[in-house]
């Protein structure tokens, strides 16, 4: 029998967040990290507003159902504010879903042409999403655009987009499972004494996708798996200075706590619309 086929991932395109409030959401992102919103949008397939922005040169869409009863609708009302997912380029989805069916994952949505998102359960909690497509005036197209504004004229001081981070159960399962999927070379093995865990780096085209396992039952990322399951838990932005940055996030009344190694912090979740920023050099 054959091997299964792979994916071929041209790169990162956004990452998905739930919320239950889209205009405050929207508005906290530009007030606070300077978004640059460029489409906003209902799926009335999915009854759910939409809205895509930059921050940096990383695209985040905000997915906020209209009801409690559709698939993302459920989910909210399972995990609250959260992350949701995170998607991928494939230059053919046709490809990409034979792949992903070779290795029995489900796929709940699936528009031919357009994109597919995975059950998380198949996958060692990524929630996948998958196109063919660029999105519609996204400003990183542009030619001559640059995310410099957000280094050098925001006190955030933005530098770049350091990682997505997945909690896993099983790392050295879902790092297997991960390598026969995609062509993604072991960047970095880490040990994470900060949140008692283990991790592992992973680059892919423009990006790093790191899976990180609890030592023991005790610790954030225990406590993570075990309020959510193995999900997406954090995403790392990269800062001229992280003291600057706290220090901005402080005045404006947010959280800030150590992050997930050292010399990271991140925002506290309650005061972050429920999701994890980490901001790192």
């Amino acid at each position: 029998m054959s091997a299964p086929s792979r994916l071929e991932v041209r790169k990162l395109v956004h990452v998905n967040q739930l919320v239950d409030d889209f205009e405050k959401a929207n508005a906290f992102y530009v007030d606070v990290f300077g978004a640059e919103e460029y489409w906003r949008g209902y799926d009335e397939e999915q009854r759910r507003d939409a809205s895509l922005f930059v921050v940096g040169e990383l695209c985040i869409e905000l997915f906020a159902p209209r009801d409690r009863t559709s698939l993302l609708g459920r989910s909210l009302d399972r995990y609250g504010n959260s992350w949701h997912s995170f998607e991928w380029q494939v230059p053919d989805l046709e490809a990409a879903r034979q792949a992903l069916q070779e290795r029995g994952v489900r796929m709940p949505t699936y528009r031919a042409g357009r994109f597919l998102m995975t059950h998380p359960a198949d996958c060692h909690g990524m929630l996948l999403e998958l196109t063919p497509l660029e999105m519609p005036g996204d400003p990183r197209l542009e030619p001559g655009w640059t995310p410099g504004r957000w280094r050098d004229g925001h006190p955030l001081g933005i530098t770049g987009f350091n990682r997505l981070s997945v909690a896993v159960r099983d790392l050295d399962a879902a790092a297997e499972w991960l390598t026969a999927l995609v062509d993604a070379p072991v960047r970095y093995e880490e040990s994470r004494p900060e949140v008692d865990a283990d991790a592992i780096g992973f680059q892919l085209p423009g990006h790093v996708l790191e899976l990180l396992q609890a030592r023991s039952g005790r610790g954030p990322v225990a406590d993570y798996v075990a309020r959510y399951g193995p999900r997406l838990r954090s995403v790392e932005l990269g800062v001229v200075d992280v003291d600057r940055a706290a220090a901005y996030l402080t005045s404006r009344g947010l959280g800030v706590v150590p992050g997930s190694r050292q010399g990271a912090i991140a925002l506290v979740e309650r005061d972050n619309w429920g999701v994890r920023w980490e901001l790192a050099r």
